[in-house]
């Protein structure tokens, strides 16, 4: 049936009507109510009106008005309105001059008044009448220029919007919608889709400068940002050297061996420790990062001659820059990979280097190299990259641990023949390497708020510097794309990437989903979620760098400063946030709030909202019990001021917000209602948020890691037709009992053809909450976040409840 669907409308679009009339009739008789029979109607549509059968063609064109998909409706609705209007054309007054009207098959079409008339390749222009007589057949799927796509400003539901494919003739949009009949005639689809960059122009000489920038608030928060991480990591330190003791006294008086006596030097208190280590670690950082670099990357000198070579801007932006600040020039490395990156690091302006991979002048344009270049002039200038070369060395402690008890331990395990001792060293290392790769990703949090805010005034400055923020917006976008495509061919997350994630210029998470998805859809359908989210920004408070929407909205609203054509056409988008699902405190005091169901935002974070709303609760046990202390009713005097009600009812407030919202977090999957959306279409939904979990099966290649560097599910991405998806694994009894013997984990799939079934989760990053991931071998790993979730609820409440018990402890 397809293959009659196709040669019917290749029939069409070679004017052979007759033929493409019987086949696509035969079509959409057999396929009624069906994506092809919809797309045979829309061809016979088109036929009916080129054969001048205008009765069956209004007709067959009334019918689809109907149609429940909103796109072909529209379409419908345009082109029988365009068929009713219709008139006779008047006869030309000189016949001999007017070139005869081309049959209308409606995959030439024109838009009258936007785009420009075809030139024939006799070089003749079609005339005005003619102009108006061509109605088109894909007017809700084509373009009319792809420098002013038809985005509106807050999509809900979002159209489609527009594209510029590789074909001259034909502009059409993608269809968005899962549901939608796809590859209708002449719409690009994500296989079809071209990625065709404008290269919009610069400022000229003598640009405008921006406003002053106003850092002191910014370093304020980064000092307050640097002085939270020194004290988590002397909580972990302390905590670990505790119970490092307390474990061997137990072991202790159980075997009474004198090796496990106590080590009293983990009693002290660790606070100038930490305090020297920062120091040290500050003070060292450019020498100490060069080397972990050399040892992973294999890190070399890039000289002068190289970057000539690449980019000549790059280099006199590099000269004019540190002039103008006074400062000396940083010395510039190179990375021999292929992936596009370059960030900066060191603790003074004097001992500043610039890392630039040669995958970035590989795959980056001239003035692009300059304006990544100024981005890291920017940090250095603004001292930020002190901080976070130090934040980077911190992190870079555990995670380093991580990959080198992974390395290991496939290395001893090949080398051991017993089994029992085999048994012993994986334990030790899946426990070591776990916990490791857990306290990396702890010590991130405190940096975050810095590493987002940092990359705005990077990225103004870069433009200021270099008159070009449309040069910034496609050197961001290819870094992007860059990165994603380093994680296909390599068929995994490297460790460079992921452990110097918090100084790239674009986050690892927003890339491995933007940058495969760009090569399918246009960039402004997919970074529509990022400017016109009404939840956006609550939802990236685990995200190191902004949304990149937000950045290239900011670029693209610089070039308008500059009166300049804009790269991407985002600037006026998300100007009108809509109110659908946005909470505000103020809904807190409103009567009517509480009756009706949660907004999605209070929901989403129940769990974490809890814990306040939990406060609040004690606050009134406190007041009851001092109103009663001073009554005759002394038996519940002793509410008043009792810490343990305090520090008991935080985890049993996030028990109850954990428990509030796990029905709407994790609804049934029934097989019926599973659906497999392309990348596009779900990141084409800019109103969704990740409560609205959405049960979905998807078909592709799980890449990731392999081994026990990813048994926590670390690294686990489906690789589908239209993009990557990151998947999110937990076992039914959280991460320790990823350490246990199972059957099959995520990680035994590797590299295997999968589907994914789970909820898909559509927040500052897109990813799946597996339920299941089964191969083709008919292999099944099973996840368990709901039960987990369960657990993890219960388990506080019952914390909070022997907190409350053992009230004495906490007076």
């Amino acid at each position: 049936m397809k293959q009659s669907l196709d040669a019917g409308l290749a029939a069409l679009k070679q004017q052979d009507y007759d033929r493409a009339i019987t086949l696509l009739e035969s079509v959409a008789k057999s396929a009624t109510n069906q994506p092809l029979g919809t797309r045979a109607e829309m061809g016979l549509v088109m036929a009916y009106k080129a054969t001048g059968n205008l009765q069956k063609s209004i007709a067959l064109c009334t019918s689809l008005t109907k149609h429940p998909h909103t796109q072909v409706k529209t379409w419908a609705d345009r082109t029988l309105t365009a068929l009713s209007d219709r008139r006779p054309p008047k006869p030309p007054e000189n016949p001999q001059k007017i070139p005869a009207t081309p049959p209308e098959t409606g995959f030439v079409p024109f838009d009258v008044g936007n785009s420009p008339p075809k030139i024939s390749p006799t070089g003749d222009r079609p005339s005005t009448d003619q102009k108006t007589d061509l109605v088109a057949f894909e007017q809700t799927s084509r373009q009319k220029n792809v420098k002013s796509p038809q985005i509106p400003p807050v999509p809900a539901p979002p159209k489609p919007p527009l594209v510029k494919t590789s074909e001259p003739e034909t502009s059409t949009t993608t269809v968005a919608d899962s549901d939608a009949p796809t590859e209708v005639p002449g719409v690009v689809t994500p296989d079809t889709y071209e990625l065709i960059w404008r290269n919009s122009g610069r400022a000229a000489s003598g640009w405008r400068k921006l406003k002053l920038l106003k850092l002191a608030r910014f370093r304020v928060e980064t000092l307050a940002c640097t002085i939270a991480l020194f004290l988590m990591v002397r909580f972990i330190l302390e905590f670990l050297l505790t119970n490092v003791n307390a474990l061997l006294v137990q072991l202790y008086i159980f075997t009474k061996l004198p090796v496990f006596a106590p080590i009293q030097i983990f009693y002290r208190d660790p606070t100038a420790f930490v305090q020297f280590m920062f120091g040290l670690l500050l003070a060292s950082s450019p020498w100490l990062i060069d080397a972990v670099l050399k040892l992973i990357c294999g890190m070399e000198p890039l000289g002068g001659v190289t970057l000539l070579k690449s980019s000549k801007e790059a280099n006199r932006v590099v000269r004019n820059f540190c002039k103008q600040q006074n400062m000396p020039a940083p010395v510039l490395q190179l990375l021999p990979i292929d992936v596009p990156v370059a960030f900066s690091y060191g603790c003074l302006p004097r001992f500043a280097r610039i890392a630039v991979s040669q995958g970035l002048l590989d795959q980056l344009t001239e003035d692009e190299i300059a304006t990544i270049l100024a981005r890291e002039l920017a940090h250095i200038a603004h001292w930020d990259f002190a901080p976070m070369s130090l934040a980077v060395l911190v992190i870079q402690t555990p995670y380093l641990i991580y990959g080198l008890v992974v390395h290991w331990e496939e290395r001893l395990s090949g080398l051991i023949s017993i089994e029992f001792f085999r048994s012993v060293v994986k334990v030790l290392a899946a426990g070591i390497s776990a916990g490791s790769y857990g306290i990396y990703k702890l010590l991130r949090w405190p940096m975050l708020w810095v590493s987002r805010r940092r990359v705005y005034f990077s990225d103004r400055t870069a433009a200021e510097i270099t008159g070009n923020p449309n040069g910034l917006t496609r050197a961001l976008a290819k870094i992007a794309i860059g990165m994603a495509k380093n994680i296909e061919q390599q068929q995994q997350t490297s460790f460079f990437l992921e452990g110097f994630e918090l100084l790239f210029p674009v986050g690892l998470g927003q890339a491995v989903t933007i940058g495969s998805a760009g090569l399918h859809a246009p960039l402004e359908q997919i970074l529509l979620w990022d400017v016109s989210n009404p939840c956006r920004h609550w939802l990236t408070v685990n995200s190191t760098h902004p949304l990149m929407g937000e950045r290239l909205k900011l670029l693209a609203l610089y070039a308008q400063f500059w009166q300049l054509e804009t790269e991407l056409d985002l600037a006026n988008l998300g100007t009108l946030e809509s109110t659908k699902g946005k909470f505000q405190v103020s809904d807190l005091f409103n009567s009517k709030f509480w009756p009706r169901h949660p907004p999605p935002l209070v929901l989403q974070g129940a769990p974490f909202l809890g814990i306040p709303m939990s406060l609040a609760i004690v606050g009134v046990l406190w007041l009851i019990g001092g109103i009663l202390s001073r009554t005759s009713i002394w038996w519940l005097d002793w509410l008043w001021g009792d810490r343990s009600i305090l520090w008991g009812c935080l985890p049993i407030g996030f028990c109850l917000g954990t428990l509030m919202r796990i029905n709407d977090f994790f609804p049934d999957i029934v097989p019926r209602a599973v659906t497999a959306p392309s990348l596009p279409q779900i990141l084409s939904n800019s109103d969704s948020l990740p409560l609205d979990a959405q049960p979905v099966g998807l078909q592709g290649k799980l890449l990731g890691r392999s081994g026990m560097a990813n048994w926590l599910g670390q690294d686990l991405i489906l690789q589908t037709g239209t993009g990557l998806v990151r998947l999110h694994y937990v076992s039914r009894f959280g991460p320790i009992g990823s350490l246990w013997p199972q059957p099959t984990r995520p990680s035994d799939l590797v590299g295997q053809s999968v589907v994914a079934t789970g909820w898909l989760r559509r927040g500052a990053t897109v990813a799946i909450d597996l339920e299941t991931l089964r191969s083709q071998g008919g292999r099944v790993s099973h996840s368990g976040h709901p039960i987990w979730s369960a657990i993890l609820a219960f388990a506080a409440a019952v914390w909070g409840a022997y907190i409350i018990f053992q009230g004495e402890m906490y007076r």
